[in-house]
């Protein structure tokens, strides 16, 4: 039997051959039909798409929580920001899912445990929703083309209703919105 001269750069070749082998067997797919662009869905009702994070700028977020400034920290589907004030640390979230059901939103929310309650906001149903023995959060879920959500928690104590700063939060994106 012959045996071959077994180096790191023999190794190296054999591998990039098998590996090329491979990729140029095991990918080559055919997609018909026709393209169409992303985001083609939903009913464009929210005209600031991509600025999400900047639905409420942040200096009327810190007011409204009773921050001396937020931090935004978070961007995206959703948008986050920590805040301090005289309570505390603040934790701030607002979601909007364009695609999303109130009802889908609720559902999750009562198999969570939550304690839910129902309220219109802006002209438009929505929910509020409460975590099992915490009274420092609240959250609030709006049917807006598809769901916005407000969170806010208040981590050292509930200086001020957190229900009431998420509430006012979604107005004022309804309002920014319409």
């Amino acid at each position: 039997m012959t045996t071959f001269p077994s180096t790191d750069s023999t190794r190296r070749v054999l591998a990039a051959v098998l590996v090329t082998a491979a990729v140029g067997t095991g990918c080559s797919t055919t997609v018909t039909g026709k393209a169409v662009p992303a985001r083609s869905g939903g009913s464009g009702q929210f005209d600031k798409l991509l600025e999400e994070c900047i639905a409420v700028p942040d200096p009327t977020i810190a007011e409204t929580v009773g921050a001396d400034l937020v931090d935004q920290y978070f961007y995206g589907a959703v948008c986050m920001w920590t805040g301090i004030g005289a309570g505390g640390l603040i934790d701030v979230t607002f979601a909007w899912f364009e695609n999303d059901a109130l009802s889908r939103e609720r559902e999750l929310a009562d198999r969570l445990g939550y304690t839910t309650e129902d309220v219109a906001v802006g002209g438009t149903t929505a929910f509020l929703s409460r975590r099992p023995a915490d009274p420092s959060s609240c959250g609030i879920s709006a049917a807006y083309s598809g769901v916005i959500t407000w969170w806010v928690q208040y981590r050292g104590g509930s200086p001020a209703d957190p229900c009431a700063a998420a509430t006012e939060l979604a107005e004022l994106t309804l309002q920014r919105n319409q």
